[in-house]
């Protein structure tokens, strides 16, 4: 134990004297300083009133009156007290005892706030280094007048170097009126990411029953973070997910995610479900540099992963934050690309991954794109400046444990010379493609295991591109018109018809019909540059078919200040019919926006498979103020008078805690088919530690 002793050295003025005590050991360089109006000192104490100023421990302390007794080496601080500057905290208390060779303070009715303004009420209070433990206290970041919401609890530990609080018994309250209770509650009173419990996740399901997910954080560093997530469906039963976070370089990141989830074997055969366990694992990652050290000059790499393995669909309705993939369907799909690339070319190697939740018993037979390889040349010139030609250079895997695969690869070299006449008014471009192409097959027992082709086309396009600058706007106007004549062709060793079935389900060849190609592209700029209206035709016209004219298709989208204006028609002149259209109108402002829409798709004979639509949509968002905004959005379908999918919902936004609601209805695969869902949606998140949410799904 250090001992202390302090000397007094008292300067006076008009109006004050100064107290000033100092710490012998050099070491420590601890002082305590005082100023009053009035001091009075006997041989152990000495007494401080009027207007007391106490500087300690890089914090200043106001109070009516101040008794510091040498021997036990307690300052004692009476009457208004405010403490300020330590860690940025400030404290107001009515009584104040400061053991100084130890460091530790006690409070008592202690009114204690920090620096983003989380305030806290306390009977009493103990603080040694920096780390504070309250008896029973009030807590809350309103206004302390009429705080909208608090929170009460028994005790609790506080770290202001750390801003962490642990409470115990705590008892949430919006409104006075108590609405959640948890034995302990551990949490940060800043924004950074910190390891604790967050806020659970409540709902309730006519189907599942009352719904609790408690997440558990952990912030392993600065770069990386786990959170566990269980969860318990009262009516189905409990599951485990958890999701690893990471940044691995400047330029990179990635999420790792796993779960399981086991229904009650009576849940599953009332629901008819095909596995009562659903499982499942995604990873994600992004890098913008792989190899950038060791590749050759001028080149730049990168990578995406974007994988889903799972045993049915279940594995991801049953999260409450989805990883981003490729549409919740049935049809999930993984894919992983590399690629590298330079002015002049490009690398890829492309892996694609399918499961078909819907099909368990023939998921063998899926085909997958295990690898896909390609090599591109970009445009450049071939002897002389009108002359040009590009390379492209594939290898493509198909691979399935049942069934056909094939092995693919091939070249196109196109080739084209370009001139221009009448001052570059008129361009004319001639072009020859070569395409070959060799498959192989394996997995079966065929005739002939490998096949080529190779074909050439000869295109001819007639092209110019005006741009004309009037006062007050710019007018761009492209149109073309190309023809196609169909080449030679080689098939060997028999032609393509001579192969088997399940070879020619794996790929096609032949050459495109000759044809005329008119298009016509045209787009108005204000003088800022500002796109206005554009509008894009197109027409093809087939000399040796029955039906000369294929679709014709015209897209338009015109700009007006705020607004914008959006139609695309597709016409099918074979069978006479609107094939597609869709038409929107938007309108984007900082206070509202909204957005109505129709599409509109028609089922012909050539395309069988395309799904019907003739949908109305509408959506819109409203910002009332800076506290209340909603949303809301609507699909109807004309045919079957009847909405398709709506939402509702809304915000309410004060400085100490919000609240967002909605209600929707969604369709929602399943493992046993599609089902309309009504979700009610409740969140309340209490600023700036978090928020406490409910859902109920029917």
């Amino acid at each position: 134990m250090h001992r202390f002793f302090y000397f007094f050295i008292f300067l006076f003025s008009i109006n004050n004297s100064l107290l000033l005590a100092e710490d012998e050991e050099k070491t420590q360089n601890k002082k305590i300083e005082v100023t009053a109006k009035t001091i009075e000192s006997t041989k152990d104490v000495v007494t401080a009133s009027e207007g007391v100023v106490v500087y300690y421990d890089n914090s200043v302390i106001k109070a009516t009156k101040a008794i510091y007794n040498r021997n036990t080496k307690l300052l004692k601080l009476d009457g208004n007290i405010e403490m300020i500057g330590y860690q940025g905290t400030k404290e107001h208390s009515s009584h104040m005892e400061i053991y100084t060779d130890s460091k530790e303070i006690r409070f008592e009715k202690l009114f204690f706030s920090s620096d983003n303004d989380v305030w806290l009420f306390t009977d009493h209070a103990h603080r040694v280094d920096g780390n504070y433990t309250f008896g029973r206290s009030i807590f809350s970041s309103c206004e302390v007048d009429n705080p909208l919401w608090t929170m009460d609890f028994d005790h609790a530990i506080y770290d202001s170097k750390e801003k962490y609080m642990k409470v115990f018994d705590a008892k949430v309250s919006f409104l006075d009126v108590p609405f959640f209770y948890t034995p302990y509650l551990a949490f940060t009173t800043h924004n950074k990411r910190s390891s604790g419990l967050l806020f659970p996740e409540l709902g309730y399901s006519a189907l599942e029953g009352f719904l609790y997910e408690q997440p558990v954080f952990w912030a392993i560093t600065d770069s990386m973070d786990l959170e566990f997530n269980p969860q318990l469906r009262t009516s189905r039963s409990v599951g485990m997910y958890s999701t690893f976070r990471f940044a691995d370089s400047a330029h990179s990141s990635g999420k790792v995610r796993m779960g399981y989830f086991k229904d009650t074997q009576r849940y599953a055969t009332e629901e008819n479900l095909p596995n009562d366990s659903h499982y499942g694992l995604e990873f994600n990652y992004a890098s913008s540099q792989v190899f950038q050290k060791n590749l050759p000059i001028g080149f730049t790499d990168g990578l995406y992963v974007n994988t889903t393995f799972l045993n049915d669909i279940d594995y991801i309705n049953l999260q409450k934050d989805k990883l981003i993939h490729f549409g919740l369907t049935p049809l999930q799909e993984s894919r992983v690309n590399y690629f590298a690339y330079s002015d002049a070319y490009y690398f890829g190697l492309n892996a694609k991954y399918f499961i078909d939740t819907r099909n368990a018993v023939d998921k063998d037979k899926t085909l997958q794109i295990l690898p896909s390889l390609q090599a591109h040349k970009y445009l450049t010139h071939f002897l002389f400046d009108n002359l040009t030609y590009s390379v492209d250079f594939k290898i493509n895997n198909l691979h399935r444990e049942e069934g056909v695969t094939m092995r693919q690869a091939e070249f196109r070299i196109p080739l084209e010379f370009t001139t221009s006449f009448f001052d570059d008014f008129l361009n004319v471009s001639l072009g020859e493609e070569f395409f070959y192409s060799k498959y192989f097959f394996n997995n079966g027992t065929f005739v002939h295991d490998a096949f080529k082709y190779y074909s050439n086309i000869h295109k001819v396009k007639i092209f110019t591109d005006l741009v004309k600058k009037f006062d007050t706007f710019m007018h761009v106007f492209q149109p073309s018109i190309s023809y196609i004549k169909p080449g030679n062709e080689t098939q060997s060793p028999v032609g393509f018809s001579l192969l088997k079935e399940e070879q020619k389900e794996l790929f096609a060849v032949g050459l495109p019909q000759e044809q005329y190609d008119l298009s016509l592209s045209q787009y108005f700029y204000d003088h800022s540059m500002n796109l206005k209206f554009y509008q894009r035709f197109s027409q093809k016209y087939y000399r040796n078919k029955k039906h000369k004219l294929a679709d014709m298709t015209n897209e338009m989208q015109y700009n007006w200040k705020q607004w914008s204006a959006y139609h695309n028609f597709v016409y099918s002149h074979e069978f006479d019919k609107v094939r597609e259209s869709s038409a929107r109108i938007s309108l984007i402002k900082p206070e509202y926006n909204f957005s109505l829409g129709h599409t509109y798709k028609q089922v012909l004979p050539d395309l069988p498979y395309v799904s019907e639509a003739n949908d109305f949509d509408f959506s819109f968002g409203y910002t009332y103020n800076e506290q209340i905004s909603l949303h809301g959005g609507l699909t109807y379908n004309l045919d079957e008078a009847s909405s398709k999918q709506w939402r509702f919902g809304g915000a309410y936004h004060r400085d100490c805690w919000r609240v967002d609601a909605s209600i929707r209805q969604d369709i929602t695969p399943r493992p046993s088919g599609f089902t309309k869902d009504n979700t009610y949606y409740l969140q309340f998140q209490f600023i700036p530690f978090g928020g406490v949410s409910s859902g109920d799904s029917k």
